[in-house]
């Protein structure tokens, strides 16, 4: 008895394991594929793949991605503040007054927002902000990314505060805190690993994202734009052309452009790993 059961755990483990294995597969190909692909594009190129413009299509160097490496962090972290802030607020607002007929219409609102296909936001800003604006801009894609990546935001933060056992803010309270004094002193630090994990996952959505993009930016290629009413460019946006151009330069382009998205991926991963360590109030 004591021998089938055991070889009956043995199996399943087996089964278990066989079946995590399998479903990593074609991750680890996808990376390998990406891996082989752009590191030869990026040693031809050198250090000049990250600054210089992409070459005409017959050319013969393999130039660079510099005005969409610039502009994916450039809208991306002009973005983040903003979608961090209206984000931990309203996550403040629902967790720690979710009697409130507000905070009840910031939490449907929210939640709702996250089911809004990316392309509709992309198009929704297109006929808001760029055709009154009359041209494409970082603007645009800025307030784009903004609204895709808010829903995210508030459900990562809004966990992180109800993860923080009621004892903490009852021990805050008997001390005579106020509500919005025991937030700040007490929830947010002990929920800040959630917190921090949530802003790098934002973070890391944000610089992925194509279809917000697409009606916004420009797809600017000449040079980089500081303004932010000018029209930039973005890593995906610069992938998603040219893997599908019939030009092989800028299929290696495409290539190597993807390694460099896929490095910036596995830097936050890490990160998330090692930004916070322990929590201390």
């Amino acid at each position: 008895m004591y021998s089938s059961r055991r070889i009956k755990d043995r199996l399943f483990i087996a089964f278990i394991a066989s079946v995590s294995i399998l479903s990593l597969v074609p991750l680890f190909h996808i990376m390998i594929t990406i891996a082989v692909n752009g590191v030869q594009v990026i040693a031809k190129a050198g250090l000049r793949f990250f600054t210089d413009t992409p070459p005409a299509p017959l050319s013969r160097d393999v130039g660079g991605i510099a005005p969409a490496l610039f502009g994916s962090f450039y809208i991306t972290l002009v973005s983040l503040p903003i979608t961090v802030v209206l984000a931990l607020l309203a996550s403040i607002l629902s967790t720690e007054f979710p009697s409130n007929i507000i905070s009840r219409a910031v939490d449907v609102l929210s939640r709702s927002l996250a089911s809004v296909p990316t392309i509709v936001v992309s198009m929704v800003v297109y006929t808001t902000v760029v055709v009154p604006m009359r041209g494409f801009s970082a603007l645009a894609g800025v307030i784009a990314l903004s609204l895709i990546s808010l829903p995210y935001a508030y459900t990562a933060f809004s966990t992180a505060l109800r993860s923080v056992p009621q004892i903490y803010r009852e021990a805050a309270y008997s001390i005579g805190m106020d509500r919005w004094r025991t937030v700040r002193r007490v929830l947010l630090p002990v929920s800040r690993r959630i917190i921090v994990t949530g802003i790098l996952m934002v973070f890391a959505r944000a610089m992925g994202e194509t279809a917000a993009l697409l009606f916004t930016v420009g797809r600017y290629r000449m040079g980089i734009n500081i303004d932010i009413r000018a029209p930039t460019d973005a890593i995906p946006l610069l992938i998603f052309d040219f893997i599908t151009t019939p030009f092989k330069l800028y299929q290696e382009i495409a290539w190597g452009a993807a390694l460099v998205l896929l490095a910036a991926y596995l830097a936050i991963f890490v990160s998330v790993k090692v930004a916070v360590k322990e929590v201390r109030l």
